[in-house]
């Protein structure tokens, strides 16, 4: 297949056109970057229809928009001009450009909020998202399902939880560790690390199981439905920072700085049942495995 991936030279970006390519895929990379095949930004409605009405894509997989969510609080317009109003601008020019193509909507599992469960989340239980990134990835999502309702088109949607790997911005906790690790393996500062709320509890799967699961979809997945992603094994950030300090050989001061730290939680558990029915999917890639290559990175 043809495929669009948007916001590709992001940091899944790079691992879905490999994943894509070294499967048969023809993979066309949009950003805003001059690095991507194709530069234009999915807020601009004639921007977008332009190019999909140009390329002629068989599938679309829509990593484009703003991750980072303390962004929700200090940009909620930009939140939803992005995020919601993109993914709008996209969905609509597949409809009138691209009527048979398939498009696979990435939004997060942030949607269904940090309330205890007494059971893992199904892809039909109630959504209760306490963030702004949330609501608008939230908004985003049941669009696109109900486009498939309202006009039959080959959409659907995503909802992964935490991913980590090699290559991710150090505004992120996992390698925002990693980071101050390695310096001070290497001698460039002292052997302190700054941290916040070390009890919370986390689940983050390999970006590269994460990658998989979304060539499996667009490849297979079935239009209409959304899809849980998640590993299933749950840890301590205090785990996580161990285990890197295991890896970088190093034991520093650990300094909780009030501006990261955050209330004690637990991220509800997903079912990632339907994933693994439809399509094959399961995580492969172990959580000590994934630390070691970021750290290495």
């Amino acid at each position: 297949m043809k495929i669009l991936v948007t916001g590709a030279c992001g940091f899944v970006g790079g691992f879905l056109k490999k994943e894509l390519a070294a499967h048969g895929h023809e993979v066309i990379a949009q950003d805003r970057v001059p690095a991507a095949d194709v530069q234009f930004d999915i807020s601009d409605v004639e921007g977008t229809a332009e190019a999909v009405a140009k390329l002629h894509f068989d599938a679309c997989i829509h990593l484009a928009g703003i991750a980072f969510v303390p962004r929700g609080w200090t940009e909620p317009k930009m939140m939803f001009d992005v995020n919601v109003g993109g993914t709008i601008n996209l969905l609509d020019a597949f409809r009138e450009f691209a009527p048979k193509a398939r498009v696979l909507v990435v939004t997060t599992s942030q949607i269904y909020g940090n309330s205890p469960r007494p059971a893992p989340i199904r892809e039909e239980d109630l959504c209760e998202p306490d963030n702004i990134y949330a609501v608008a990835k939230l908004a985003a999502d049941q669009t696109t399902l109900l486009y498939h309702r309202r006009y039959g088109s080959a959409f659907m949607t995503a909802r992964p939880a935490n991913h980590i790997g090699p290559g991710q911005s150090p505004d992120f906790v996992v390698p925002s560790f990693a980071k101050q690790l390695r310096e001070i393996a290497a001698g460039k500062r002292e052997p302190k690390i700054f941290v916040g709320n070390l009890e919370s509890i986390r689940e983050f799967t390999d970006v590269r199981d994460i990658a998989r699961a979304y060539r499996l979809l667009i490849e297979n997945g079935k239009p209409g439905s959304a899809y849980n992603l998640a590993s299933g094994r749950f840890v301590t950030i205090r785990w996580i920072l161990d285990k890197l300090c295991e890896i970088a050989g190093v034991k520093p001061e650990i300094i909780v700085d009030p501006k990261l730290f955050r209330p004690t939680d637990e991220q509800p558990h997903l079912d990632f049942s339907r994933v693994a029915h439809d399509v094959g999917w399961r995580p492969e890639i172990p959580i000590e495995q994934s630390l070691a290559d970021i750290f290495a990175a």
